[in-house]
């Protein structure tokens, strides 16, 4: 699963907006920054939020409402950090699980 598509399944048109502000900002399509690289995107939603706090919140909340609204079992805190960690291989392998997960 892309991640602006997950976005979009938990609050659209959150996924779509974001991708829209990365291309916007000339960041590069959102989904490939996640996949290539967790922290890079990280870093570039916390120019664009103007907050890193903020940035790093969102992110969790993903993990967190993943959890809470479709009972999901992923520990939100280690979802941030393979964000801050920049472990894109943990972070592909749950957007694929969640490919199957979600439909």
């Amino acid at each position: 699963m892309r991640f602006a598509e997950l976005l979009d399944r938990l609050a659209y048109p959150a996924g779509t907006l974001i991708k829209r502000s990365f291309e916007r900002a000339g960041f590069g399509d959102v989904d490939e920054v996640v996949e290539r690289s967790p922290r890079d995107f990280l870093l570039k939603l916390a120019l664009l939020l103007d907050d890193e706090r903020e940035a790093k919140l969102f992110v969790y909340m993903v993990a967190k409402i993943l959890e809470r609204e479709h009972g999901i079992t992923i520990d939100a805190d280690r979802w941030l950090e393979a964000f801050e960690l920049d472990d894109s291989g943990y972070v592909r392998d749950w957007l694929a699980k969640l490919d199957s997960l979600l439909r």
